[in-house]
């Protein structure tokens, strides 16, 4: 065991307005299975760099052990210890001995990890380690991570993180909280704090009202003693000259009071903004998709899906309604983004067709199917922000403001998408999305990488709209929150 101290660290980017990181300070144990968590852009993954050393900082870092990071392409660890930790995952240990491209996306997961974990004196940085496994292989590689000590995860999978951390770590918008909680306890008790919060900064609204109103009925009341000071009160009609000695007295004093009664209204009403809480929540996102006039615009009956003229998938049964929330699930390589894609090019062939992607059995088609894509792959998008709304048609005052109800900031919409992180790659082609109105939205693994605050908005938005939805996400509680059906695709090679 080796404690992590650091104190007063204070962070920032060349060229950024304001810090990442200011005067934190906090102690971690090296035995901590530790989740890392916020929301993107937050500094998730600098933070590893800079327990890494990669980065200048000012204020101390000690006692960080050597460390290695996932995920990495080369294999450093004995043949023997990734064998070893191999078997462990579930895994062919032989696929240490094949080229890594040839490896699928688990494959090369599980392999990472088994190098990882296979030196002793080594503290590993887990950069999000879920996401190109399904959900056998999230339950295994969590079973395996509980049984190890000492490492520090990000993740945005919340039932992954519950599974095998014991202590969480939340970069929020005023520094960072430690807790020796689970992230799902951490998240309740975080939603708790913030209704209390938030019913405290009503009430203090409420009382910031009444002082603002006072202070306009003090100063109505003196301004009403300086009018008389001429000699009349207009609305009277009082032109007593010999009156307007003591009047003007009379004035000044009541102005001198109203002068000391504004300002310690003022001062209340200053320290009451001052107790107002900067409530860390996700905006409200409001999306309307069109239903197409056909109730029930696709129906697969018994379906095989082939790429290259070989069948990938097999005995699909899907029924999309409208209105309807579909979650196609199944093992890595059975065809789920396969047969995505073979839907979006059948209704939208101008925009996307892959030719090597065919289908045959029980298949039907409603005409002038509107859909809207969100791929898994965020490399497509380059430039600016608005020159990217452009390009895919998307109203740039709607677009802007969904990417702000997702945590963008002014700053953010003015960047080029190649200076985001991952995360907000992704909240970009959601946003992108969620500007077509279309009759059924198409997303494969929309969530990688966005943060957990943003995924518990979409799922809220989701759930409570009528939008047709034909999904795939391995984020199971995502998934059991959203869907009404799940289908399960099988690979043809099970058969």
């Amino acid at each position: 065991m080796a404690l992590i101290s650091i104190r007063n660290l204070t962070f920032g980017y060349d060229g950024s307005e304001r810090n990442l990181f200011e005067n934190i300070s906090i102690g971690i144990d090296t035995s901590w299975r530790l989740a890392l968590g916020g929301r993107n852009g937050r500094g998730k993954t600098t933070f590893f760099r800079l327990l890494r050393g990669e980065l200048p900082y000012e204020g101390t870092i000690t006692g960080v052990p050597q460390t290695v990071s996932f995920p990495q392409r080369e294999i450093t660890s004995e043949e023997w210890r990734i064998r070893k930790e191999l078997n462990l995952l579930g895994a062919d240990p032989d696929i240490m001995y094949r080229p890594f491209e040839t490896l699928s996306g688990g494959e090369r997961t599980k392999l990472m990890l088994a190098d990882l974990f296979a030196s002793d004196g080594i503290y590993p940085l887990i950069d999000e380690p879920t996401n190109h496994l399904d959900l056998e292989g999230r339950e295994v590689v969590a079973r395996y991570l509980s049984s190890k000590e000492g490492f520090i995860m990000i993740s945005h999978d919340r039932q992954f993180l519950d599974r095998c951390t014991d202590h969480t770590l939340m970069i929020t918008k005023t520094g960072f909280e430690l807790t020796a909680t689970s992230f799902s306890v951490w998240w309740d008790n975080n939603e708790k704090k913030i209704e209390g919060e938030k019913a405290h900064n009503e009430q203090l609204k409420r009382d910031i009202g009444r002082l603002e109103e006072a202070k306009k009925l003090n100063r109505s009341w003196a301004d009403s003693a300086e009018r008389s000071k001429i000699g009349f009160d207009p609305k009277k009609v009082e032109k007593s000259i010999g009156r307007r000695p003591m009047e003007s007295a009379k004035s000044k004093k009541l102005q001198s009071l109203a002068g000391n009664i504004d300002r310690r209204i003022d001062r209340d009403i200053e320290e009451k903004k001052g107790l107002l809480r900067n409530v860390e929540k996700a905006e409200e996102l409001k999306i309307s998709g069109s239903a197409h006039h056909n109730r029930t615009p696709l129906i697969f009956k018994d379906v095989t899906v082939k790429r290259d003229s070989f069948p990938v998938s097999c005995g699909i049964d899907l029924t999309v309604r409208n209105g309807a929330k579909i979650r196609l699930s199944g093992t890595n390589g059975c065809g789920k983004s396969t047969l995505i894609k073979y839907i979006l090019g059948e209704c939208d062939p101008k925009h996307y067709k892959d030719g090597s992607i065919t289908a045959e059995g029980n298949i039907y088609f409603a005409r002038d199917i509107k859909v809207s894509y969100v791929n898994q792959d965020t490399s497509a998008l380059t430039g600016d922000l608005g020159t990217i709304a452009q390009l895919h048609g998307a109203d740039r005052t709607q677009f802007s403001t969904i990417l702000v109800k997702m945590g963008f900031d002014k700053g953010m919409l003015e960047r080029s998408c190649d200076t985001l992180s991952l995360g907000q790659k992704k909240c970009v082609m959601i946003a992108l999305s969620l500007c077509r109105s279309a009759d059924i939205y198409l997303w494969d693994e929309p969530l990688n990488y966005v943060d957990i605050y943003m995924r518990k908005e979409i799922e809220r938005l989701v759930s409570g709209s009528d939008i047709t939805l034909l999904f795939v996400e391995h984020d199971n509680a995502f998934a059991e929150a959203v869907a009404d059906e799940n289908i399960v695709i099988k690979a043809a090679s099970d058969q």
